[in-house]
């Protein structure tokens, strides 16, 4: 489920220096997570959101080259959701696949470790990933409600169980139709069989689009920021309500 994008690749390199700064974290097991951050230019004291980008596949080896989540993150997270004004980071997978427990406790870590040095708004919080990122997304939101306010997979299959024990997350799932790789139907499912269950859950079904075509999908994925906005006021309503 990996992409391969050496067009993709040089674009991001070319605007890492700007976009983001390449990190280290060190964890609990002794590895170290690289990861790439960026920060909005008017970040102070005010709380803002922060949103978490899982990378693509890689396609060999056991680990991703180094700042692959950097590339990622330049490639298609930035360029989407930079309006959202929020803090984002985008770590290279350290396991075998994003829902492994390695990686599982490396976005908690990370997590963690940007709440702790920055005026994270913990209501605010959003997971999002491409292809095996999607995956890990929709991995990461079915163990993790309490800590994610909306989840946005792209082009990422959702196991049975996961919506089975899905806690009412909202969810934006982007899926191209014609997506070779991952197809689309167990998306659609999973969105249809959440919305059942009155769960705020939508699917943007993209038209024309492979899913190697990874930086096209900006354009669908713009649509997020207005759907995120919507998710917070409303969220913020039920706060003052209560």
């Amino acid at each position: 489920m990996g992409v391969v994008l050496a067009a993709g690749v040089l674009l991001s390199t070319a605007t890492a220096a700007v976009a983001a700064e390449d990190r280290v974290l060190p964890l609990a097991d002794g590895t170290q997570l690289r990861y790439g951050l960026h920060t909005p230019e008017s970040l102070g004291d005010e709380l803002v959101p922060l949103i978490v980008g899982l990378h693509y596949g890689w396609g060999g080896g056991p680990r991703p080259p180094a700042y692959y989540g950097r590339d990622y993150m330049n490639l298609l997270v930035l360029p989407a959701l930079a309006e959202v004004g929020a803090i984002i980071v985008a770590p290279d997978c350290p396991g075998r696949g994003w829902g492994d427990a390695r990686s599982d406790a490396a976005i908690l870590a990370l997590i963690e470790s940007v709440q702790d040095e920055f005026p994270v708004d913990p209501e605010r919080i959003v997971i999002t990933g491409y292809s095996l990122g999607g995956m890990g997304t929709w991995t990461f939101v079915s163990r993790h409600p309490e800590i994610v306010s909306a989840a946005i997979p792209v082009a990422g299959r959702p196991a049975p169980e996961m919506i089975a024990n899905w806690d009412g997350t909202p969810v934006l799932a982007i899926h191209s139709e014609l997506d070779e790789v991952v197809p689309i139907g167990p998306t659609r499912d999973a969105i249809e069989a959440l919305r059942g269950r009155q769960f705020d859950a939508e699917l943007e079904a993209v038209p024309n689009l492979t899913h190697y075509q990874t930086p096209r999908f900006a354009t669908p994925l713009r649509r997020a920021v207005s759907w995120l906005e919507q998710v917070w006021a409303t969220a913020a309503d039920s706060w003052s309500e209560s």
